[in-house]
């Protein structure tokens, strides 16, 4: 069981966004009608949309309401992680599904169709703790667009799906794998990007939605931010949809851009009338990252009180707690809500399990090498070098001075100076043994391995690269391991 929840991770981080993002066809895109629907599902206005879908009809296309029925109690559950409401829409997949069944047609949206509802449940249950029942129902959808490929091999959406499941399989780590060929499936990360690429060239009526989804797995998997931001419309005074905000923003943070991150997630807070909550989690990290820790302290506060959830709450309470010892030295109000952070239920995210790293430690972290971390995740770059100037190096701890190092390291990689973070990268390494169970080690090969690899020299890249995967216990540990691995079978394919 242990090793079918890693995969759940993985829906996690990949799938939901694209549910998101993709609209059914071009017949369906192409009408008036569809097209509002769609547009008012992706405003995550939930209730209303169910209202308005019930009574809507989308002439000549008897499944188009069944789809977007579908989407929209999917995304309120993403959105919302709310069990109750849960409870009432779980049987909704099944219904639908004999809908489609009952249908008298041989029109390969069906199958599409299927496999989509499908797989967008499959993240559900995943989402909720449902961990068998989601992975059978990835499996499920796996299956359901194979048989509609036979069955309709010239349908060229088919590979959105089948791309997309490809990606979120490829990206296991190996030591998983086992688990996807008892299932029967198959995974590779470069061949569903160029599956979602071949239907990016072949129709352009859907190039938004599959910029972001090629700009999703640049930025999370490959770590090839600038790959990933020249595929996206960023542009912060074009009107979004709000389920388009976020995913933008998602792109925005992870590639080191929270300023432009925090303009759009102002802008969607302002049309949100849902209360969606992981809006003011993801705009708190932007101010929070940029030093705004008042702000950010309001926004913590905001999805700590509203979010139904668990994921992320441990890392927005051990943040909000730092707020209020960075604002004002509040040492009262610091340690009790630190202490609340603690004692906290750790969830499956990827942020609260780095929290409980951070709060199980039986020493306070340095607060002054925390803010330079997050000024670098947020591409704060001059406030980050501040941050480095400022600190007082007889006043450190020695295996800090290691910690300084990999900072120092990623500040220079991420401005552009190679030669310097090299130089800082093989400092860390060299000191493994004083930085045990941290991700700084790993991290290090893994990025001495991008910069081996972006200077031609593969041979070395791909010694790197199997480095990372050597570490046991890290709190990345999937994550890194599955970028050198991604890296690996890229260097393999071209012959490295």
């Amino acid at each position: 069981m242990a090793s079918i929840k890693t995969i759940q991770k993985w829906i996690g981080l990949i799938a939901y966004p694209f549910f998101v993002l993709y609209p059914i066809q071009k017949n369906f895109a192409q009408s008036q009608n569809f097209s509002k629907a769609y547009e008012q599902v992706l405003g995550l206005s939930f209730e209303k949309n169910r209202e308005s879908l019930t009574k809507r009809h989308i002439a000549g296309f008897p499944y188009a309401n069944i789809y977007l029925q579908n989407l929209n109690d999917v995304l309120e559950l993403v959105f919302t992680e709310n069990e109750n409401q849960y409870e009432a829409l779980k049987n909704k997949e099944s219904e639908r599904l004999d809908l489609l069944d009952d249908l008298n047609s041989d029109s390969p949206y069906i199958g599409f169709i299927r496999a989509e509802i499908k797989l967008q449940w499959a993240f559900v249950k995943l989402k909720f703790g449902h961990t068998w029942a989601g992975v059978w129902s990835l499996r499920r959808a796996y299956k359901t667009i194979q048989d509609n490929i036979e069955e309709h091999p010239e349908f060229k959406l088919n590979y959105k799906t089948l791309g997309l499941l490809h990606v979120i399989f490829g990206a296991v780590p190996d030591h998983q794998q086992w688990v996807l060929s008892i299932l029967g499936l198959e995974g590779n990360v470069a061949l569903g990007l160029q599956e979602i690429e071949e239907i990016h060239k072949a129709d352009n009526l859907f190039n938004t939605e599959l910029s972001l989804i090629s700009a999703l797995i640049e930025s999370y998997l490959l770590e090839n931010h600038k790959a990933a931001l020249s595929r996206l419309d960023n542009d912060s005074n074009e009107e979004k949809s709000l389920a388009e905000a976020y995913i933008t923003s998602l792109i925005l943070m992870k590639s080191h851009e929270a300023k432009k991150s925090a303009v759009i997630l102002k802008k969607a807070l302002g049309q949100n009338q849902n209360n969606l909550f992981l809006f003011n989690y993801l705009l708190g990290e932007a101010q929070f990252q940029g030093g705004d820790y008042y702000n950010a302290g309001q926004n913590y506060s905001a999805f700590l009180a509203g979010f139904q959830g668990n994921g992320q709450k441990k890392d927005a309470l051990m943040k909000l707690a730092m707020c209020y010892l960075f604002l004002n030295n509040d040492l009262a109000l610091f340690n009790k809500t630190w202490a609340d952070a603690a004692a906290m239920k750790n969830s499956e995210a990827e942020a609260d399990k780095n929290a409980h790293k951070i709060l199980s430690a039986k020493a306070l972290p340095n607060f002054d090498l925390l803010k330079i971390r997050f000024a670098i995740d947020g591409g704060f770059y001059i406030y980050a070098d501040s941050l480095v100037t400022a600190i007082d190096l007889d006043k450190i701890k020695p295996y800090e001075i290691f910690e300084l190092d990999y900072r120092k390291a990623r500040l220079a990689h991420l401005k552009g100076n190679f030669d310097l973070a090299l130089t800082h990268y093989y400092k860390v390494i060299s000191n493994a043994e004083s930085l045990p169970e941290t991700y700084f080690v790993p991290n290090s090969f893994l990025q001495i391995g991008y910069l081996k690899l972006e200077q031609g020299d593969k041979e070395q890249a791909k010694m790197y690269f199997n480095k990372v995967l050597e570490f046991k216990d890290h709190p990345y540990k999937n994550s890194l391991d599955s970028k050198a691995k991604i890296a690996i079978e890229a260097i393999n394919a071209s012959g490295g």
